[in-house]
């Protein structure tokens, strides 16, 4: 249907145009033809008129020469009784209408005298003076001696007028006298309402077969160039329609070795190329969907790898995923010598709060208490090597900071050392109040990993050895709830920054010599140094 649409309102356009094109053209054509033969044919029947005109005047002008204005009259009478022409009139000089009175044969009469028959058979043929005339052109035929014509309309009729002044000759001037250059004027009258109607004839028979032409030609251009130009273009407009909802089989007629033939190929080879451009193109959109969903399928294991690495980093120190971000091969985490600090914590009265309360009850504790302990103890840059039921080890290294690691380690003990007091307040009524032996030590260890092998598999744990960390142990062992002991290395990096109280030496377990340590004084308590 709109195939159909498409082709009727298409061939209603070029019909329209070509009509228009020969209305333009040809009709413009007829009607000039029309207009310059019918000037033609007028100007041949003004040419006739004046040729007429001129054998009028010429048989006048003889009967005048004769001296016989009763002649003359005669003549004019018979003029206009047998001559073509519609008005045959005189005129004398001074615009009055000739031989009606006896004006000009008195005075004929006068200048050379006429015989007394010529004069009884004027006065016979007298008559009353006619009326004067009044032209324009009268006046300009009197004034340039010159032949006046024109085209006129008098009641409802066309006339081509003639006006053609009589000279007053030298032979003339006998009776006529020698003081005018004309004697008269002719005027001679032709009615164009013949010619005109011919013309209008021509015109209507010119105008009917312009018309028929124009139609004729209309319709054998139209039906050609229907099937020339439309019905090619109307294929191709269905081929298009084909290909735009998908069907790249389709196909345009290029037989014709012209510009439409020419379209035809040029679509038809679009039409191959798009065809192969979209298989490519669903090749493509295949492989793409095969990649995103791989893509979507390895997201899916990488955030579970992330959600597994999130999990298991709870129980890997920072320093560990550090150097494993850097070198996942894990070498620099084969044990080395570090100069540390460590800092040990126990909770007081651990065996007989492990009697009071159920184990699920007392995990909850460690768990609670433990957990605030985490973001005090990264926050000052440590790492927790072990765990050991009420128990933490926790390494300072001055390679995480930029403060000095056993400063670092005080500071985080203190901070502990509030929070703990912050939660007993905190879960007051829900739980014990709970106390913490610290001790803090600083020297060389060898800090890296320990891998524990066997037949079952290998386990790596990563944790600093050596006698820094058993004197650490051994001084958190050796201080009362609530203290924090450090050893005569820590003081003295420490001794700037906070005020300690001396212990003097004490002998440890498995340390061959006394060691001096060193309660650190919480700040608001320094009066009580001794």
């Amino acid at each position: 249907m709109r195939l159909v649409v498409f082709r009727s309102v298409l061939a209603l356009k070029i019909g329209l145009l070509i009509v228009g094109v020969l209305i333009i053209g040809f009709g413009v054509s007829t009607i000039l033809t029309i207009q310059r033969e019918a000037d033609l044919l007028v100007e041949q029947n003004k040419v006739a008129a004046r040729r007429l005109t001129a054998t009028l005047v010429a048989s006048i002008e003889g009967a005048m020469l004769q001296e016989r204005p009763d002649v003359t009259r005669t003549v004019i009478q018979e003029l206009r009784q047998n001559s073509p022409v519609d008005a045959v009139d005189i005129y004398r000089r001074t615009g009055m209408e000739a031989f009606t009175d006896l004006t000009t044969a008195m005075e004929v009469d006068k200048n050379a005298g006429l015989a007394p028959e010529v004069m009884s058979n004027i006065k016979k043929m007298a008559q009353p003076p006619g009326k004067k005339i009044n032209d324009p052109l009268f006046a300009r035929a009197i004034e340039t001696v010159a032949i006046q014509e024109a085209l006129e309309t008098r009641g409802g009729t066309r006339y081509f007028t003639l006006l053609t002044p009589i000279q007053n000759k030298e032979r003339c001037q006998g009776c006529h006298g020698s003081d005018h250059q004309v004697r008269a004027v002719v005027r001679v009258a032709t009615s164009m309402e013949p010619v005109f109607a011919e013309v209008a004839r021509h015109r209507n028979r010119q105008l009917a077969i312009g018309l028929l032409t124009i139609v004729a030609a209309g319709a054998v251009l139209t039906v050609t160039m229907q099937r020339i130009v439309l019905r090619p273009v109307a294929q191709l407009a269905m081929a298009a329609r084909r290909v735009g909802e998908g069907d790249f089989s389709a196909r345009a007629p290029a037989t014709a070795r012209d510009e439409l033939g020419q379209l035809g190929t040029a679509f038809n080879d679009m039409t191959e190329r798009l065809a192969q451009a979209y298989t490519q193109l669903e090749s493509k959109n295949t492989e793409l969907a095969t990649a995103l969903q791989n893509l979507q399928e390895s997201r899916q294991r990488l955030e579970l790898l992330e959600q597994l690495k999130g999990e298991l980093s709870k129980f890997v120190p920072e320093s560990v995923k550090r150097l494993l971000e850097r070198n996942p091969n894990a070498t620099e985490l084969e044990k080395k010598s570090v100069e540390v600090s460590v800092l040990f914590l126990d909770i007081a009265g651990y065996t007989k709060l492990s009697e009071q309360l159920e184990p699920k009850r007392l995990n909850q504790l460690v768990q609670t208490y433990f957990s605030s302990f985490l973001e005090i103890i990264q926050t000052h840059h440590g790492d927790i090597s072990e765990t050991a039921g009420d128990g933490l080890m926790v390494i300072f290294q001055s390679e995480r900071a930029t403060a000095d690691h056993a400063l670092s380690a005080t500071r985080a003990a203190f901070a502990i050392r509030q929070r703990t007091a912050a939660l007993n307040e905190e879960y007051g009524g829900i739980f014990p109040p709970v106390s913490l032996h610290m001790g803090i030590n600083t020297g060389e260890a060898l800090v890296g990993a320990t891998k524990l092998g066997g037949a079952g598999g290998q386990r790596w744990t990563f944790t600093a050895t050596g006698s820094t960390t058993n004197v650490a142990a051994r001084f958190a062992a050796f201080a009362q709830g609530g203290d924090i002991v450090v050893g005569p290395a820590t003081a003295e990096r420490i001794r700037q920054h906070f005020v300690l109280e001396s212990l003097g030496p004490q002998t440890f377990k498995n340390v061959s010599q006394p060691i001096n340590v060193y309660r650190v004084i919480p700040p608001g308590v320094y009066e009580k140094i001794a």
